[in-house]
């Protein structure tokens, strides 16, 4: 039974348990004192206490190396959560668990939000995220894991916004075709970026999923291609989906040198520094290679392709998510009047 005594005008609380450690609280009142004694004595009755205390001898490295370790050994992390987690580490790495609070967070947040967008402050909350609720469900430490949910909500307050901004930017066909040559022009240019690019339009594919293509899943006589581990809201693995290599798309694939297992092998991190430099070199600004997607998803609807078509083509599981690329005017709704 908890003692409940007057010091120094304040009520205090002392909670002494066999198996825990002496915890002592102040209260304005009696009343107050007493039935935060009652909720902790019943949660440590239904073995559900934690103390966060323990939380001082634990570091958030310590946390996300852990959870690298023993997860990532089982769920192999995608390069954005890898690269999201190691920035945790190095920022945040010294705080204890103790320190990590909701506070600090949306402190965090807000010297953020001065140089990056919502939605990318939004996505570092959400690994960080993941990690804590792995502590608390899996390791059972006693963590609070509504920190970070705590830290996004104040984004809207800071007039930030957490939500991804649609890029609406297509390449003209003078900018591929300027982009093609600069690299074809290049004498020591080993990379296939013209290729690269090319086959980026016609299939629509990210960057990363072609690059994962593999000459063994290509079907000669289909002209398809299985694309592995395929990007999912849920599955991060085991997700490979058969796809059609419409247009040259099948033609580029096929005079591809077969040094590796892959069809294009090369690092994402060398062609993502590559197609800046070119665009940079030729004065073409606000382009990304990952703007090839969206020009190659709209030429299929320019072709008449249906919306569940598209999304074969594109992987997208959300065919809300597609409505942006039809790009369908007013002025196209008008049908030819019949003569009468």
């Amino acid at each position: 039974m908890a003692s409940i005594r007057l010091k120094n005008g304040s009520w205090v609380a002392d909670i002494r348990r066999k198996g825990h450690k002496s915890i002592s609280k102040s209260f304005p009142t009696k009343g107050k004192a007493q039935v935060w004694a009652r909720e902790i004595e019943a949660q440590m009755d239904a073995l559900q206490f934690k103390d966060a205390r323990g939380l001082t001898g634990i570091t958030v490295k310590q946390l996300i190396e852990r959870y690298i370790a023993e997860i990532g050994s089982i769920t192999p992390f995608r390069r954005t959560k890898t690269l999201t987690l190691t920035t945790w580490i190095k920022t945040h790495g010294e705080l204890s668990l103790a320190e990590l609070t909701a506070d600090h967070l949306i402190d965090w947040a807000t010297t953020r939000a001065k140089t990056v967008s919502g939605s990318t402050i939004a996505v570092d909350l959400a690994y960080l995220g993941v990690v804590l609720r792995t502590a608390k469900e899996l390791w059972r430490l006693p963590v609070d894991d509504s920190i970070t949910r705590t830290a996004r909500g104040s984004l809207k307050y800071l007039g930030v916004s957490a939500k991804s901004k649609h890029r609406e930017r297509r390449p003209t066909q003078k900018e591929i075709d300027d982009i093609c040559l600069h690299f074809t022009t290049k004498r020591r240019q080993k990379v296939p970026m013209e290729d690269l690019i090319l086959f980026a339009i016609a299939t629509a594919m990210r960057l990363g999923e072609i690059l994962r293509l593999r000459w063994d899943d290509i079907n000669h006589t289909d002209k398809t291609i299985i694309i592995r581990d395929r990007k999912h809201p849920t599955e991060k693995e085991g997700n490979d989906q058969e796809v059609p290599l419409l247009s040259d798309a099948y033609a580029i694939a096929m005079r591809q040198q077969k040094t590796d297992e892959r069809i294009f092998p090369v690092t994402e991190g060398t062609t993502s520094s590559l197609f800046p430099r070119a665009c940079k070199a030729l004065g073409i600004n606000d382009l990304r290679f990952h703007d090839l997607r969206h020009e190659g998803v709209s030429r299929f609807f320019e072709q008449k392709y249906s919306i569940e078509q598209v999304a074969l083509l594109s992987g997208h599981r959300d065919w809300k998510m597609l409505a942006r690329y039809t790009q369908v005017k007013a002025k196209d709704l008008h049908r030819e009047e019949k003569p009468t």
